[in-house]
């Protein structure tokens, strides 16, 4: 009874936070397990989508501040977008709580990064960078976010690397990655 009505209780969170014109694109399902890797939520989230228009690429992805990116790569918490251009419109893939969703949604999703098939998606690799260029915010309680970004002029594909603290500031730091390669570019202290 308690498990139906925290099921029912996160079903009315996640249509509340979907947008007023958004529809559903897939139906609500409990996951295997909670914490997805980044290759198996792309892997899901790319199924989804391409269910949903065969078009669809992807426009960005990271982790939510729900589900804190961990040491082996996985995150309880992913949001997922992708557009369509036949359809005209995008459909985001989120987890929460054991749960994925999907929502289409009319308009543009935004800038595309310059994806290769292949992008770089080891989410261990990605935290021990994290790891490397930011261990004392991790020692003081921050956790790593991670999500796509795409240049301005030349939709250049990075992954952002930044930390975040529950009732903190972030940390003042954010490590660039190449999404297509793993290879760190820099490294932003503020």
């Amino acid at each position: 009874m308690i498990a139906r009505s925290l099921l029912a209780g996160l079903a009315a969170a996640l249509a509340f936070a979907a947008p007023a014109h958004a529809q559903e694109a897939c139906k609500m399902t409990r996951l295997a397990q909670p914490a997805l890797s980044l290759a198996d939520m792309f892997r899901m989230a790319e199924e989804r989508a391409k269910a949903w228009q065969p078009d669809a690429k992807l426009s960005s992805m990271g982790n939510t501040t729900l589900g804190l990116l961990k040491p082996d790569g996985t995150a309880a918490s992913w949001h997922v977008i992708f557009q369509s251009e036949a359809a005209k419109g995008w459909v985001s893939i989120d987890t929460a709580n054991g749960m994925l969703v999907c929502y289409a949604n009319s308009g543009s999703a935004g800038r595309m990064p310059d994806l290769k098939p292949d992008f770089f998606r080891d989410g261990a690799a990605l935290y021990a960078i994290a790891k490397q260029h930011g261990e004392a915010l991790l020692a003081q309680g921050f956790g790593v976010m991670l999500g796509t970004a795409a240049a301005p002029n030349t939709r250049h594909a990075t992954w952002n690397i930044n930390y975040h603290k529950e009732g903190a500031k972030d940390g003042g730091v954010l490590v660039i990655v190449d999404a297509n390669t793993g290879k760190l570019e820099k490294v932003l202290k503020r």
